[in-house]
């Protein structure tokens, strides 16, 4: 099995934090989104897999990280996504099709399992490669049933679990199924599937169109190809947007064990005094909470200050300096210093300093 790992995009609709960092390395439940990720795929793939990760906005970032983290297990390999333009010095790309072509001359005539960097399965991949294994099929697509499914590429199903029809974020209602960020497909029809991406290249774009990953699987079932759609059992965490990572912050807290053993040693180095922590909560390395109530469902980073705070259901990137703060439904960027804020839904980029006072009306307002 040959992984692809498109990792290129700017993450637009995670700006501010993406302004310094790619999206996957956005900290939840004590990790960066990209190790949750690769730990599912070293729990369902044997030592030695090879990734091609497709890298692009800040990629001597990401190699350098996974290449110091991961490539005792893995084979890692990398390619550059050339940017197609820029807007105000932030490059912007021609799409996901474009990503997995580059993988062409590395994976064609094997087994390809495409693997994207914003969804995350809270159980691994092992079931879809079972349902892969045991079915008569030529690839096969992780689903998930979804509430807003014009955010999504969306499947339609037969009986027996066949995809009949794939469209990419629909304005009217097909169904409820979504296209949940892996895809697996068999060598027998990888070089007929890179052939489809490489037509698709030569088609020229304009008006910030991209060259998507639908339409070929589109194409593949037009021709008869039969694609499953795998159902995950478990919920699969979107964390493609702000309001979609809080929640999937919250399912990732929910499996954290209520005694975290970092925030048990802040605890016993008097670096948490006279706090009420209501779990779920994980707390990074050196972290300073002084006369604060947190919890639950607070995901807080490595060398935070925290001080006189009241927060629930927030991230806190690395390095927060936050005193007299009291929020919820909160996002705060790494190394960002806020003091005197009463807000729920405060969305605070990197390195922002902001030092005011509001009343407590305006948190109940908002």
């Amino acid at each position: 099995m040959f992984i692809i790992f498109p990792i290129a995009g700017v993450g637009k609709r995670l700006q501010p934090f993406t302004f310094s960092k790619p999206k996957a390395f956005i900290k939840v439940a004590g990790q960066r989104l990209i190790d949750h990720i690769l730990n599912k795929l070293k729990q369902t793939f044997p030592e030695g897999t090879e990734i091609l990760f497709i890298v692009g906005y800040m990629q001597r970032q990401i190699s350098d990280y996974l290449e110091s983290k991961y490539s005792d297990y893995f084979t890692l390999y990398f390619k550059e996504q050339k940017p197609q333009g820029y807007i105000e010095d932030t490059p912007y790309f021609s799409g996901l099709g474009d990503a997995i072509l580059l993988a062409k001359e590395d994976a064609k005539d094997k087994d390809i399992f495409i693997c994207l960097s914003d969804r995350l399965p809270l159980e691994d991949y092992s079931s879809l490669l079972l349902d892969f294994h045991k079915n008569t099929c030529d690839g096969i697509i992780n689903t998930k049933k979804v509430d807003n499914p014009q955010f999504y590429g969306i499947t339609k199903i037969d009986e027996e679990g066949y995809i009949k029809d794939i469209v990419e974020k629909p304005t009217q209602f097909i169904s409820n199924l979504a296209v949940s960020g892996a895809y697996l497909f068999s060598k027998d029809i990888s070089s007929h599937l890179f052939g489809l991406l490489e037509e698709q290249s030569k088609i020229e774009l304009e008006n910030g169109e991209e060259h998507q990953f639908t339409p070929i699987i589109e194409t593949l079932i037009k021709e008869g190809k039969r694609i499953r759609a795998h159902i995950m059992k478990k919920e699969i965490l979107d964390f493609g947007r702000p309001d979609s990572l809080l929640k999937g912050n919250k399912y990732l807290l929910s499996e954290v064990k209520l005694k975290n053993p970092l925030l048990d040693d802040n605890q016993e180095e008097n670096k948490i005094e006279d706090c009420k922590i209501i779990p779920p909560v994980c707390v990074g390395e050196n972290a300073t909470i002084k006369d604060s109530v947190i919890g639950p469902n607070v995901s807080i980073g490595d060398n935070v200050f925290l001080n006189k705070c009241i927060l629930k259901n927030s991230v806190l990137g690395d390095g927060v300096h936050l005193e007299k703060i009291i929020s919820k439904s909160s996002i705060f960027g790494d190394y960002c210093t806020l003091q005197g804020l009463i807000k729920k839904g405060v969305t605070i980029g990197d390195s922002a300093y902001v030092h005011t006072y509001q009343t407590r009306e305006s948190y109940n307002d908002k």
